[in-house]
Order: C-alpha cells, then structure tokens, then sequence
C-alpha cells in the first residue's frame, strides 16, 4: 500500500510538471480540446498503472511525449474517428502563464506560425513541435519518435524550407 502512495505523489509530481505539454502535444495532433484532455488523462493514468523506472526528467518528458503521440496516432486510425467529419475549432490550447500584455503583443504572430506548422505534413509537425514548442534535442527527439538523429535534423531542416514557403504565402499581400 505504501507503494501505491509514493506513486500517486509522484504522479501528482508527473502531472502538475508535464500536463501543459502532453496536452498541447495531443491538440497539435487532434485540433479539438475535448479530445486532447481525454489523451491527456490517459497518458498519466497509463503512467500510474505501468509506473516505469525513468532516470531522469529527460527520460520521464520523451516517454510521456512517446505516450501522448501514439495514443494520439491510435485515435486518428481508429474506426470511429474515420467515419466522423473533422469539424475545426478555434485554437484554444492551454497557455504557458504568460503575462496578458505578452499575450497580446504576441498572439497575432503565434497564431500565423501556429496555423503555418498545422500545414505542415506529420512528419514535419511531429519534429518541429518536439524542438521549438517541447524545446527537446535533436537526439532525445530521436528517442521520442524512434527514428535516427539525422532523420530528425533532415525532417527540421525540410520542415522550415516548408514553413518559409508556407509563411511567404500567407504574409503575401
């Protein structure tokens, strides 16, 4: 029973450190905030049960993010989900704290890359999420998506070639 207790502590720990960014990383994949904060919930319930010896904050962040993208990668391939249209919703994806006059001066500009990334094919979003928004390595993202470090660095380097052309046409006049 002690066990169980020292558990739930540290998946209060888990939760309170790690929620923002599970939940943002499952609304990038699936544009609805219902269906993120079921992922999300998820993710750490199935962190409680399984309970895996993470050595460090970086193991315990790429597993979680590991987590979040297959369940994520689960509900897009699932039957239902095919057979229900996509209805878009506006971003509402949980904030980082920041101040109300950072928000304001920086929403228009978030809101221009953030629907320029959404463009963007999977393999490309996957990549460009992990290093700017989770600010992870090159490597760790490696870990994170199972593919080798020059994959990843090849996916960043096309995914801004993508993403400069994407943005030239949006702020075209």
């Amino acid at each position: 029973m002690a066990e169980k207790q020292t558990g739930s502590c540290d998946i209060e720990r888990l939760v309170e450190q790690y929620s923002t960014m599970v939940m943002r990383q499952a609304y990038f994949y699936l544009k609805d905030r219902h269906k993120a904060e079921d992922v999300c919930q998820e993710v750490f319930l199935r962190m409680f049960n399984k309970n895996p010896k993470l050595p460090d904050e970086q193991s315990e962040k790429a597993y979680l993010l590991r987590v979040t993208i297959n369940l994520c990668k689960d509900h897009l391939k699932s039957a239902w989900n095919r057979k229900v249209s996509y209805m878009p919703e506006n971003y509402d994806a949980p904030g980082r704290g920041d101040s109300p006059e950072e928000v304001v001066l920086d929403e228009e500009e978030k809101r221009i890359f953030l629907e320029s990334v959404m463009e963007l094919p999977q393999i490309y979003k996957d990549v460009v999420l992990l290093f700017y928004y989770h600010d992870m390595p090159t490597e760790q993202i490696a870990k994170v998506l199972e593919v080798p470090g020059v994959t990843v660095r090849t996916r960043l380097m096309r995914a801004r070639e993508k993403l400069q052309v994407i943005l030239k046409r949006r702020l075209a006049p």
